[in-house]
């Protein structure tokens, strides 16, 4: 399996949320975004939840199929965070997203 790519409809600033986060915590996530609960999770940021309070019904399907599969990813990997993975350091200048995208368009 290889790192699922996200859809374009899932903001920019939202994806650097998730480097962060353990496969059980994105699928938490993911179960928010459906709205399969009403409880945030515990590890999401308040950035998170209120940024999901602003997104559209098809934004919040795409985020929950994109957790979803980055949740599988990692747990394929027994790796606890796409951090852990990437050695993303949250000290960089520039984010594991923010990077990806500036890779996409070189």
């Amino acid at each position: 399996m290889t790192l699922p790519d996200p859809p374009a409809t899932v903001p920019d600033f939202l994806l650097d949320q998730f480097t962060d986060h353990s496969p059980e915590t994105l699928r938490d996530i993911g179960e928010y975004a459906r709205k399969e609960t009403y409880v945030a999770p515990e590890a999401a940021s308040d950035s998170i939840v209120e940024a999901f309070a602003l997104q559209d019904e098809e934004t919040l399907a795409a985020i929950a199929g994109y957790v979803d599969e980055l949740g599988d990813f990692l747990e394929e990997r027994d790796a606890d965070s796409l951090a852990a993975i990437t050695g993303d350091d949250t000290d960089d200048e520039e984010s594991w997203g923010h990077q990806r995208i500036l890779d996409w368009h070189s």
